[in-house]
């Protein structure tokens, strides 16, 4: 049984040897890899940016239908003269076609310079009307009720093939 303790101390000692070895090596090497180190200058500084943002990715989404039950705008109370509610606005509306095409990457980052803090953002390609376009119609109506479900027709519209992209950079800031 001594034998086996003497074995045990003696494995313990080894063990605080080897550790003490390892920190005096650390420190002894600490200062070496120091000289790896350089100053960087404030102009070489200024061309580092920063990696650090948020990427949303856009593999074909597309919107190919809405509806649209009314839309308008209006007084409730009249005006001198006329105190009843007024509207005009569009009913009856249909929307048929591509509606809107996205694709690409959509960049979000947030930089700060001398002046403000910004959120930059890189659009993604945006097609309205996609590739076939978008067509449109309505009634064009006046009316004393809101939601137009009376009143008199003024017209119709009637918009075909409308087709237009959207593609840049936002940035917000306060100012």
């Amino acid at each position: 049984m001594e034998k086996l303790l003497s074995q045990v101390k003696s494995k313990g000692e080894n063990m605080k040897k080897i550790l003490m070895f390892a920190i005096i090596a650390m420190f002894i090497m600490m200062p070496l890899a120091s000289f790896a180190k350089s100053v960087i200058s404030d102009k070489d500084l200024d061309a580092v940016t920063a990696e650090t943002g948020v990427s949303i990715i856009f593999d074909n989404v597309k919107v190919n239908s809405a509806a649209l039950t009314s839309m308008s705008w209006g007084d409730s109370d009249g005006y001198t003269g006329t105190t009843g509610p007024g509207y005009v606005g569009i009913n009856g509306v249909t929307i048929t076609g591509s509606l809107v095409e996205m694709s690409g990457t959509m960049n979000v980052d947030v930089g700060s310079d001398a002046s403000s803090t910004k959120v930059k953002i890189d659009l993604p390609t945006v097609s309205l009307g996609g590739s076939a376009g978008m067509n449109i119609t309505a009634n064009l109506k006046l009316s004393g009720n809101s939601d137009l479900s009376s009143g008199a027709t003024l017209g119709n519209i009637d918009i075909r093939g409308f087709k237009t992209s959207v593609i840049g950079t936002v940035t917000v800031f306060a100012h």
